[in-house]
């Protein structure tokens, strides 16, 4: 466990629903380009806010809401009820290590995870794994600029290292988008 990683004892702040108005859903859903994704897999899903928010926005299919720690899977566990699009399926896992198929994702994306990582090399190769050819990974994380919120400059990744780590992970097609006030919106193609 490093110091940046989310204190699980502040688990509410992961359900206010104020994060929406920053975290932008729509805007976030439409940067990762995958409007027909019929299974996705979100690393560090936390209490599944975003789960819930792009399964919603799914025609069909699975959504895997992944996370390691214990109260997180059980907040998921007693709340998230399948009135979706698609189904989602909380499963326990390390960033690095997940229990899913070969090339078996549309998409993989993560909200606000990236800066906590211990091992990002690790959790990109997973996510490159567990994509289709042609599959599109999402990182969605703090900007590294002064904001109102969020942790400290030291923490945050910028862009250019973002861009870096996922051609290093042999993502292509990488692209910045600059849709949300305080987060970029890195996102990278799986090869064909």
């Amino acid at each position: 466990m490093t110091a940046h990683r989310f204190n699980p004892a502040k688990l509410d702040r992961l359900n206010d629903v104020g994060r929406l108005t920053d975290l932008v859903p729509d805007a976030m859903w439409d940067a990762f380009g995958t409007p027909d994704a019929h299974v996705a897999v979100e690393i560090g899903a936390g209490t599944g806010m975003f789960a819930r928010e792009f399964a919603a926005r799914m025609q069909a299919g699975t959504l895997y809401a992944v996370d390691s720690e214990p109260s997180a899977l059980r907040w998921m566990h007693e709340h998230l009820e399948a009135e979706y699009p698609a189904d989602i399926v909380v499963t326990e896992a390390d960033a690095g290590s997940i229990p899913l198929s070969d090339g078996i994702a549309d998409l993989v994306y993560s909200v606000n995870l990236h800066h906590e990582l211990e091992d990002p090399a690790g959790m990109l190769a997973e996510a490159r794994r567990l994509l289709r050819p042609g599959g599109t990974i999402a990182i969605v994380d703090w900007k590294r600029e002064p904001t109102p919120k969020g942790p400290p400059l030291e923490h945050r990744v910028g862009t250019a290292e973002l861009e870096r780590q996922l051609a290093a992970a042999g993502f292509t097609r990488v692209r910045v988008h600059n849709a949300l006030p305080y987060h970029n919106v890195v996102t990278g193609a799986s090869p064909a």
